[in-house]
């Protein structure tokens, strides 16, 4: 039973899952913030742009969707052919994740004084494309339309703590998660514990840019797509100008080799690339 308070809430343990070699990395490597591996795809945007535009005539407004929307959908597709991406590192202790969870951020409204609202969601990997559009819609539809969602309402309790006081406070959060004691409400509310997260730049007409990785949580990979741009590029011999969308990949080196984390970011991009197979 005492066992039982120190088992993770998010994960199940791999400790006998995994080599000596990849366990004692962490210890090598350091935090996350040492250990980050960039990798950029470029994807061929049109046939997904294509995919939007025919989606959207044949659908109600409820059902509109987005370039977001469709790479969220590719991300939670790639995972379950891509397992060994969906694990994390927890006191130096390697786990794999307790389902497909998946952060992103939305502007709260299209201006430069406009916030920006963090989501988390959990994937399902039997659900209806129908069904994770409305659940995405009706997520960021309630944070815009109220003054201040609840994580923002937090924030501002949290800051009216004394700065010394508050520091101390996040030692001890990252404490409680080294020896796994951290409530599973925390865990479950914040999006920093997450198997990805997920940023769109293209829908501020942007190009993508690299994301950093954090100490703080357990996210171990970060994507950020940019604007569709028009690009050369070789098909049969010849330079065509193509739709190219830049998805910048930040990944965590101690949770996967190159190898494989390359093979799911492929894997995210052949979604992308051929869309119909999204549903």
């Amino acid at each position: 039973m005492f066992g039982k308070l120190f088992q993770r809430k998010d994960g199940e343990s791999l400790d006998n899952k995994i080599s000596d070699g990849r366990r004692f990395l962490p210890y090598v490597l350091g935090p996350a913030t040492d250990s980050w591996i960039l990798w950029e795809e470029k994807v061929k945007i049109q046939p997904a742009l294509d995919f939007i535009e025919k989606w959207n005539e044949e659908h109600p407004a409820d059902l509109k969707i987005t370039l977001h929307t469709v790479l969220l959908r590719a991300c939670a597709k790639a995972y379950p052919l891509n397992p060994r991406m969906n694990r994390f590192l927890a006191g130096n202790r390697y786990y794999q994740r307790d389902g497909i969870q998946i952060s992103f951020s939305a502007k709260k409204e299209f201006s430069e004084s406009g916030g920006l609202l963090i989501f988390k969601r959990r994937f399902e990997p039997d659900e209806s494309f129908e069904s994770m559009i409305r659940e995405l819609k009706a997520m960021v539809n309630k944070d815009r339309k109220v003054k201040k969602s609840d994580q923002e309402k937090e924030t501002s309790t949290m800051l009216r703590l004394p700065r010394p006081l508050l520091e101390l406070g996040m030692v001890g959060v990252r404490a409680l998660d080294y020896f796994n004691v951290l409530p599973q409400s925390f865990i479950e509310g914040n999006p920093l514990f997450a198997g990805m997260f997920i940023s769109n730049l293209g829908s501020l007409g942007m190009d993508s840019g690299w994301h950093h990785l954090y100490k703080f949580g357990n996210v171990s990979l970060f994507g950020v797509m940019g604007s569709p741009q028009d690009e050369p590029i070789v098909e049969n011999g010849e330079v065509v100008a193509s739709k190219i969308c830049s998805i910048k990949w930040t990944f965590d080196e101690r949770i996967e080799d190159g190898m494989n984390a390359g093979r799911a970011a492929g894997t995210v991009t052949r979604f992308l690339e051929n869309p119909e197979t999204l549903l």
